[in-house]
């Protein structure tokens, strides 16, 4: 028995097991895949298949960065911009409009900060390769029913998992209510129907012919690129995210299509390639589902519905689509685990005073 469950060694899980450590909380995560981070994956490199950029804006993730002595760097944007426009006509460069605001990236990786949360937890506190089937309110206690036949208990749960694989994949007995079901399975999963690629080189050529990395295509199967050389300088790579329909496609039809379109963003260096990775997020079931109900970007995302306790308080919902600021962003999700256990510790506040 202990004190909370969190389902989902993602930033919003770590986050919460990270806040409720400080408090002597005993906790214990239990995540579906073999690693934690979820939607941050890095790659050797580092190579990020997974959430990348972040801003001024998003004070809740640079305040953890701070306090766990993680350093930002900005994004790479020096140089001209190319734009395919159509099949027909010449590529197009322009330089990169004045006044953006920057985007930064997390020196070493994004997985550096997962990483960095782990660090501070207790040791074996996440179980990996463990799928939960059901959460039942008992009385006093949530019980947290395995896919392997285990059975945990605690009197508190927490779950991140994304609300439109939550919805699909777990029995909640007493059942939620109609409204928030509902409300979950019609909440878009962020970078769900993403495919992000990354296409490595033993030198940024494009900087070089005056290119910053960055570009965009409305012919081709690359939506958009952009340089992904690290802060040392000594790995390089462009990255980006394709169309979502290709999820049909295969690797090796992924990969001729969108070396094609580097060649032509870029010249025909983008052949001299050393290799190309990818993540189809669609295709990652602890992520996404099969066949889920269309909808349109960040809908539903920061829906005061998302994050509604249940079981009178003792099953709160977590995650970075349920955040009440930057929902979807690493921001959000950051937000959202702090906010969980501040939830927590204030129903053991009122129970120690009752």
């Amino acid at each position: 028995m202990h004190d909370v469950i969190i389902i989902g060694a993602g930033l919003s899980g770590l986050t919460t097991a990270f806040a409720l450590s400080k408090e002597g909380i005993d906790y214990k995560i239990i995540e579906g895949r073999n690693r934690a981070g979820g939607r941050i994956n890095s790659l050797d490199g580092p190579l990020e298949m997974g959430a990348t950029w972040l801003g001024n804006q998003h004070t809740h993730l640079i305040s953890l960065l701070k306090a766990l002595d993680l350093e930002i760097f900005p994004q790479h944007t020096k140089g001209q911009i190319a734009y395919e426009v159509s099949s027909v006509q010449p590529i197009q460069y322009f330089d990169f409009p004045p006044g953006q605001a920057p985007s930064y990236r997390i020196k070493g990786g994004s997985s550096k900060l997962i990483q960095a949360l782990i660090d501070k937890l207790a040791p074996a506190s996440i179980l990996y390769n463990t799928e939960v089937s059901s959460i039942n309110d008992q009385g006093k206690l949530v019980e947290v029913c395995l896919t392997n036949g285990q059975v945990y208990t605690a009197s508190k749960v927490v779950v991140t998992i994304p609300p439109q694989l939550l919805e699909r994949s777990v029995l909640f007995t007493p059942p939620l209510s109609a409204e928030k079901v509902s409300n979950m399975a019609q909440t878009h999963t962020w970078m769900g129907e993403s495919i992000k690629y990354g296409v490595t080189y033993s030198s940024p050529f494009w900087k070089a012919k005056g290119l910053s990395g960055m570009g965009f295509s409305q012919v081709g199967v690359v939506q958009e690129v952009h340089d992904h050389t690290d802060f040392d300088q000594k790995f390089f790579a462009l990255k980006g995210f394709l169309n979502s329909a290709l999820a049909s496609k295969t690797f090796e039809e992924r990969k001729s299509e969108v070396i094609k379109v580097l060649i032509r963003l870029f010249g025909p260096e983008a052949n001299e390639y050393l290799d190309y990775h990818e993540h189809v997020w669609s295709n990652d079931r602890l992520t996404s589902v099969l066949n889920p109900i269309p909808v349109v970007p960040h809908q539903n995302n920061g829906n005061p519905l998302l994050r509604e306790n249940a079981f009178n308080g003792k099953l709160i919902f977590s995650g970075t689509e349920s955040s009440a600021e930057y929902p979807g962003y690493m921001d959000g999700a950051v937000y959202s685990g702090f906010d969980s256990a501040k939830k927590v510790l204030e129903q053991y506040q009122s129970s120690l005073e009752s």
